[in-house]
Order: C-alpha cells, then structure tokens, then sequence
C-alpha cells in the first residue's frame, strides 16, 4: 500500500476499516501529529466519557483506532524505537461501499461503508507530503 507522506518514516501500520469515512476523518483531525502517548491518551479519555467530540464518542470508531495505535506501538517496539516520544501522521482515505441487496433484480438494500486508514511514526511533527503529480511535472 503506498501512503500518503514518505519522509522520516519509523514504523507504519495500515488497515481497511468498516467504519465511515466521514466519522474517521474527525478522529484523525484530534490525532493527528501528536506524540504517540498523548494521542493514546485522548483515545482513553474519549472511551472514559471524559472527553467527546461534538456530543458523541463514536464507540465503533474509537475502539478501531485505539487497535490500530496498539498495532502501530508494537510495530515501532520490533524495530527497537522509543515509541513514547515519536510522532503519529494518520490518514483517512475512501474504501469500498458495499451493496447489500434485499430483492432481486432491484437496488433496495443497504450499503456497508469502509474507509482505508493508514498510521505512520515520525521522529518530527512536521511531515513532507508526497509531490503530486503535477508538482513533479513541474
């Protein structure tokens, strides 16, 4: 899986997650470049009741977040890194939508939405993007 910055990476953890992407977008908005233990921390505090965003705790979402931030901490521990004061860049990208029918021959039914999630651990909280393709035209 490519992803979205590509300097100063330490460890990197990625998942497709069955979770709305517009909800996810609101937690990587809170996460994102803060110090791994700092975002652990808000995480807790959420699940906790201490903290909310916009008068909810999204319980779905924040029990998958917390697990990709697990995966991404043992991740950077195999690699021998001091986990506690390196950065967290997290990502939210649309994945596939899902159609359940419920007749036949008809598009009744629900759709079942996914989104892609990608974390990354830095040593800075400043992050290069990839260029795009017209910034490498250029």
């Amino acid at each position: 899986m490519k992803y979205a910055i590509n300097s100063g990476i330490k460890a990197k953890a990625s998942a497709t997650m069955k979770i709305s992407h517009k909800d996810s977008v609101k937690f990587c908005k809170v996460i994102n470049r803060k110090k791994l233990s700092v975002a652990k921390k808000i995480l807790e505090e959420i699940k906790q009741g201490r903290k909310t965003l916009n008068g909810k705790t999204y319980d779905n979402i924040r029990k998958e977040m917390q697990m990709m931030l697990h995966q991404l901490e043992m991740n950077g521990r195999k690699e021998g890194l001091d986990v506690d004061n390196l950065y967290v860049f997290i990502s939210t990208h649309r994945g596939p939508t899902m159609h359940r029918g419920r007749r036949r021959w008809r598009k009744f039914g629900s759709k079942m939405k996914a989104c892609h999630v990608q974390t990354v651990l830095s040593e800075s909280s400043s992050f290069v993007k990839k260029p795009t393709a017209k910034e490498k035209s250029e």
